[in-house]
């Protein structure tokens, strides 16, 4: 009879032992709540300074661009003595290309116009279409790149700068969004 008995028990210690194991196994349902609401603040964080950052590297295009410009503008100055007051005079220098409209998606289908033989200085759109340039001729030569289009409200500005009377170039690029890109002072 002991012998039935200790079978028994151990049987019984034995279901025991196996079913504690297998609850361990698993995870409650306030861990998998707690671990949910970590992704969440997480995510919530991550998400908008990866938005942040493609913002910020479209806004690259342009401070290359208007880098460019300003060192063309210099090139020009110190070659002729004067500045560039036309974008077929700056061209002498740099591609000056943009895009005919401010929408992305067409600029991406669409070559940019080549501005090579345009007398004229004024505003065009950057190639991607995101930007209006703004080129202001004068002894301080001053771009501007306001964003434009769609891409109004989240775009960051740049603004660019060459002054003929001490040599001062200057690239200033925005930290917040909106049209207003900041000051670049070439004083």
């Amino acid at each position: 009879m002991h012998t039935a008995l200790n079978l028994y028990l151990l049987k019984s210690l034995e279901k025991i032992r196996t079913k504690g194991s297998r609850i361990d196994q698993g995870f409650t349902l306030v861990e998998l709540i707690v671990v949910v609401v970590i992704i969440g603040i997480l995510s919530a964080i991550a998400v908008p300074a990866f938005t942040a950052s493609g913002d910020k590297a479209k806004q690259k295009e342009v401070d290359v661009l208007l880098g460019s410009y300003v060192k063309a503008a210099q090139a020009y100055y110190t070659e002729n003595s004067t500045w560039p007051t036309t974008r077929a005079q700056l061209s002498q220098f740099v591609s000056v290309t943009g895009c005919a409209v401010t929408d992305a998606a067409t600029c991406k289908a669409n070559p940019p116009q080549n501005y090579i033989n345009d007398n004229t200085a004024g505003s065009w759109n950057s190639p991607s279409g995101l930007y209006t340039i703004t080129w202001v001729p004068a002894a301080t030569t001053t771009f501007r790149a306001v964003p434009a289009g769609n891409f109004a409200a989240s775009g960051y500005g740049t603004t660019a700068c060459y002054n003929s009377t001490n040599g001062t170039t200057k690239v200033a690029a925005s930290t917040t969004k909106g049209p207003n890109p900041p000051n670049a002072a070439c004083q």
